[in-house]
């Protein structure tokens, strides 16, 4: 089974990630978050099939979906009114919940050059909550630490196993690394 295997690719989609959906969201009334929101998570498992990542695959589902569960029953429970006092289920974030869980995700199997990029798009979609009063600062701030604690709970690091060798005069010296 192949793991997350490290490209320079990922970066350059995680940007295009956030880039794309700034130049007009979805569909009219959308806005960047709403759009990002999902590309995000999205990514992470168009990555993980393309390199045939089963388990983190299966990681990422059982994460984003006990993090839309519980953000769901929080709302339910807490029913904070939004600062555009649109309804009551502002408390906490879907979007940030949702984004950050994929990006807690992405720094787990890929390592850090995947996590900075994609935690850099979840931070700019719980910026946007806040900016389109759709969320208060601690809204955001639950539903990032929801994903994050999510996809930590949820995700497996893959580990790494790589073989060497170097052939001297009368010898070979042999090496086994195993990272994790």
């Amino acid at each position: 089974m192949k793991t997350f295997i490290r490209t320079r690719s990922l970066p350059l989609l995680t940007a295009l990630t956030l880039a794309l959906p700034s130049h007009g969201a979805l569909a009219g009334n959308g806005s960047a978050s709403d759009a990002a929101a999902v590309a995000l998570p999205l990514l992470a498992a168009g990555v993980s099939i393309y390199y045939d990542d089963r388990d983190g695959f299966w990681q990422l589902v059982k994460a984003e979906a006990a993090t839309i569960a519980m953000t769901e029953a929080l709302k339910v429970t807490v029913r904070e009114t939004r600062p555009n006092g649109q309804d009551s289920r502002s408390f906490p974030s879907r979007h940030a919940s949702v984004a950050f869980s994929a990006a807690r995700f992405m720094q787990l199997r890929g390592g850090w050059e995947y996590g900075v990029p994609a935690y850099v798009v979840a931070a700019a979609v719980a910026a946007d909550r806040v900016h389109l009063r759709e969320h208060y600062t601690k809204d955001v701030v639950a539903g990032a630490l929801l994903g994050i604690a999510s996809s930590s709970y949820f995700t497996d690091k893959p580990y790494r196993v790589s073989v060497g060798y170097m052939p001297g005069d009368r010898s070979i010296l042999a090496e086994l690394r195993m990272d994790w």
